[in-house]
């Protein structure tokens, strides 16, 4: 069986030699002889003739145009995908020069602005519209004009700030001396810059939009500059001011009103129970028609009546008046005496409980006097008690 498999790999490899056009058919021939070799030993120098024989026509470099056609492709390939290094476009020599005055005068404000010290709000208006539109990084291509920029903008920034200025002017620069919060406060609305107090954290495209007809962020808008300078025109914020101040004015107004509403409320609420307490505390009390003892709680309960069943003596104030109530013989008279009969019952339990506990006292103190005491004290209403639960068990 693996003779006839043997067999048949070698025809394979010596077809795919007869029939090789590349390395790769080449080494696909090789690994059939390889493998008939390895199923069939007597096919072995067979075998070494087609070894022979691609290793020739390796040598002989039939197909080494093809491996230098893959490799000039893949290089090809190689240089298409790699990411192109951009070429760096640099500006005109006058932009170039001007750049470098701006970045090497950056702590002269004045010198950035190519004005004097005397320079009044227009003319450094003036400058500034000149040199901004010169450098603006979407126009100008020099080397460092984004720095340039923002020099250029923290300039006008301070000098056009009287404030910032006078400071500058001063201690230079426009934060004033360290340690002074009064040259530091910021009087946003108040100041006499044109900006109405600028930022120095302010984007300077920002500050370019706002001087070229753009707007500060908050309301104020710029819509025309001439020789003289721009101006700004303040109508929406001075109406936003006038509209606080009539909310305010509202606001407080309504106060009064909130209070006496909600004080309305709560006293709607409390309604209720108010008038529950003045009931409770003007209605007539209940009426008492018996009591366990004369005159005791309530004074005027001085008749003796005895209950049916157990003989359980109670007080009323008036005969007539209770039998008139509580006519004998009906259920009502009869749930009555049951009640005189249980509050009688409780009354007792109670008072034998407090005289038992009274007689232990007595027996453990360490009085003696008062432990013979307590040998003779008597259990009265223990006594009447027990008395009572036999009535009840007959």
């Amino acid at each position: 069986m693996n003779a006839d498999e043997g067999s048949r790999c070698m025809a394979i490899a010596l077809e795919k030699l007869s029939r090789a056009q590349s390395a790769s058919d080449l080494d696909s021939s090789l690994k059939f002889a390889k493998k008939a070799v390895k199923l069939n030993a007597s096919l072995a120098s067979e075998a070494a003739k087609v070894v022979r024989e691609i290793e020739g026509k390796k040598r002989a470099g039939s197909f080494a145009g093809e491996a230098r056609a893959k490799e000039a492709s893949a290089r090809r390939t190689a240089q298409e995908t790699s990411p192109t290094k951009k070429e760096y476009v640099k500006g005109t020599a006058e932009q170039e020069k001007l750049m470098r005055d701006i970045q090497s005068k950056k702590n002269d404000y004045y010198a950035v602005l190519s004005v004097e010290r005397t320079a009044t709000d227009s003319e450094i208006k003036k400058a500034y519209r000149k040199l901004a539109v010169k450098i603006h990084p979407d126009k100008c291509q020099g080397t460092g004009a984004e720095e340039a920029f923002k020099i250029v903008s923290k300039a006008f920034a301070c000098l056009s700030d009287s404030e910032k200025r006078a400071a500058y002017d001063r201690y230079g620069s426009e934060e004033g001396p360290q340690g002074m919060p009064g040259m530091r406060r910021r009087h946003a609305g108040q100041t006499h810059s044109p900006f109405g107090g600028f930022d120095e954290d302010i984007d300077p495209r920002e500050l370019f939009n706002m001087f070229f007809g753009g707007g500060m962020p908050g309301g104020v808008r710029f819509h025309t500059f001439g020789g003289n300078g721009f101006h700004s025109q303040r109508a929406r914020q001075q109406h936003r001011q006038r509209q606080n101040r009539s909310n305010n004015s509202s606001r407080r107004q309504s106060e009064p009103e909130d209070l006496a509403s909600a004080f309305a409320r709560n006293l709607m609420q409390m309604i209720p129970i108010l008038l529950f307490l003045f009931l409770w505390a003007f209605s007539p009390a209940p009426e008492v028609h018996y009591q366990l003892f004369p005159n005791s709680p309530n004074s005027g309960y001085r008749t003796q009546l005895q209950t049916k069943k157990l003989d359980v003596p109670y007080y009323v104030k008036s005969k007539a008046q209770f039998d008139k109530s509580f006519t004998p013989g009906t259920f009502n008279r009869q749930r009555m005496e049951q009640t005189i009969e249980r509050d009688y019952q409780g009354m007792l339990e109670n008072s034998c409980l407090f005289e038992r506990g009274t007689k232990e006292r007595m027996l453990r103190s360490y009085s003696r006097d008062q432990r013979e005491k307590g040998k003779v004290y008597e259990l009265k209403h223990c006594n009447e008690l027990m008395k009572l639960r036999q009535k009840m068990r007959e």
